[in-house]
């Protein structure tokens, strides 16, 4: 009973999460309003928490532990998205220190069990492996941000959006691989990072520029 209502809560949330980032994306895309952005921002990391917040138990009482890394993978960005959102003085809090290291490590683990399930004959090690990099070099990037002393102005609003979009990645993702079936599986599991990687390149670049989209500050330091 307890897991069949996890599974619908983290079913609900999901959903939920993904509608709220395409609303948020597609604001950026149309230029809109940019509350419209603040609040299916706050509804996706609200869903993105829950997901996190089911899929533990559910991935200890299945056993699926590529489940609970994905998991990790999952939250860590939806935290650091929240967090440069948030934090416009830039400096590292005890939360920050705490989910870069966290992650840095999970990516060790990550890789580790990636190559275990490639020496098995399982092709999502390649998954496991490409998500290990991910949250590795982003890991590494936000940690030596926080020894820097943070971050400010456009390349704050860079962080947001990368962390943000590379949550989408996941809510994708996690759509596509419970309701389609492809052989090989891996290829449904990095599809969505193969297509929205360069929306988060074009957008970065955009607000290099000083293009950021309209009711956002140039600079929100």
């Amino acid at each position: 009973m307890l897991k069949e209502l996890l599974l619908y809560m983290h079913i609900f949330a999901g959903f939920s999460s993904l509608v709220a980032a395409l609303i948020a994306a597609f604001n950026k895309i149309f230029d809109l309003t940019h509350s419209w952005h603040v609040y299916s921002g706050r509804v996706f990391f609200a869903g993105m928490i829950i997901i996190f917040l089911t899929a533990v138990p559910i991935a200890l009482m299945t056993g699926d532990f590529f489940l609970l890394l994905v998991a990790i993978f999952s939250v860590y960005l939806a935290l650091s998205g929240w967090s440069y959102a948030r934090n416009r003085q830039g400096t590292p809090a005890f939360l920050d220190w705490l989910r870069s290291f966290g992650m840095a490590a999970a990516s060790v683990v990550m890789a580790l069990y990636g190559a275990g399930l490639l020496i098995s004959g399982d092709t999502n090690g390649v998954t496991m492996l490409v998500f290990s990099s991910i949250g590795g070099s982003l890991s590494i990037s936000d940690l030596k941000i926080q020894y820097a002393g943070g971050v400010t102005g456009k390349e704050r609003v860079i962080r947001h959006l990368t962390m943000m979009l590379a949550g989408l990645i996941a809510t994708v993702t996690a759509f596509l691989v419970v309701n389609f079936t492809f052989d090989p599986v891996f290829v449904l599991w990095l599809a969505p990072t193969v297509l929205i990687t360069p929306v988060i390149v074009i957008w970065s670049i955009k607000i290099e520029k000083d293009a950021v989209p309209r009711g956002m500050p140039q600079d929100n330091a």
